[in-house]
């Protein structure tokens, strides 16, 4: 069964993924950024282009990849595991194929981050306009390219707006989600991901231990991880300079410009006041 590591990009999926590697990474191992199957519950990425190649899904219509959502997950699920697949797709049902059901997942964490930094994020990653990036996230269809494979121009991923994104994972009917804000993994790293580690506790025969909890968050700060992407650089690198940029809270208070937060904050009011980012 599948427990999903879901958020709109550049919200703390990344940390978290990376975080759950280094609490479960087996005795043999050291923690890396970049070497994948290092734990017992590694997150892949759904879909991703291998997945989606084996399947002989044909890559540059999205609606195939739509229509096999399902199947592609039962293909994963045929391990008789629990499997941790990372996503930024919103949770949504297109044309009658929904994205996920109860068959295939039996829980998830959903990241979101306040919109008006996500917004910064997305500028330095994708190396685009604020403007830009404004306009994305206001976007339904707006879709996320594979991206190791942008070059064959196909979409992995529908994200949506950043709202429709939210919604749709937080209000998801069929299983408990639990929500986590970014925010509280910067301001109180310690009890945020205990309490995702509670959470997973109800699907996992896991064992919460505070020296691990600790020690996986030294090996995964902001400062240790800028630091390895420095000396050995990192995979998710987008078309920016860096991946672990700043990862500051509230720096859009500094950097972006008073109309671009007024729309970010007109689109989003209602989610926004929900999350107490207004």
């Amino acid at each position: 069964m599948i427990i999903w590591l879901a958020s709109y990009p550049k919200s703390g999926n990344t940390w978290l993924r990376l975080f759950l590697r280094a609490y479960f990474l087996t005795s043999d191992k050291n923690f890396s950024i970049n070497e994948e199957g290092a734990s017992d519950y590694e997150a892949k990425t759904f879909p991703n282009y291998n997945l989606l190649i084996d399947n002989k899904i044909e890559l540059q219509k999205f609606e195939e990849i739509v229509k096999n959502w399902l199947t592609l997950q039962e293909y994963i699920n045929l391990n008789n595991k629990i499997n941790f697949l990372k996503t930024h797709n919103g949770n949504f049902n297109i044309n009658g194929f929904p994205f996920t059901n109860s068959e295939n997942t039996i829980g998830g964490i959903y990241i979101v981050r306040d919109p008006r930094d996500v917004a910064l994020s997305l500028t330095n990653h994708f190396s685009m306009t604020k403007e830009e990036a404004v306009k994305n996230m206001t976007n339904m269809e707006h879709y996320e390219l594979d991206d190791k494979n942008v070059s064959k121009g196909f979409k992995r991923s529908i994200l949506g707006t950043w709202s429709s994104n939210y919604s749709s994972w937080r209000y998801y009917q069929a299983r408990n989600i639990h929500l986590v804000k970014y925010e509280d993994m910067v301001k109180n790293p310690t009890t945020t991901f205990k309490n995702i580690l509670f959470y997973l506790s109800k699907f996992l025969p896991l064992k919460i231990e505070e020296k691990k909890i600790q020690l996986a968050l030294e090996q995964t700060s902001f400062n240790n991880l800028s630091k390895m992407e420095m000396s050995s650089g990192f995979i998710e690198v987008g078309s920016g300079d860096k991946f672990f940029r700043k990862g500051i809270v509230g720096e859009w208070k500094n950097k972006l410009e008073p109309d671009l937060v007024n729309k970010i904050e007109e689109a989003f009011k209602k989610e926004m006041v929900e999350l107490n980012y207004l």
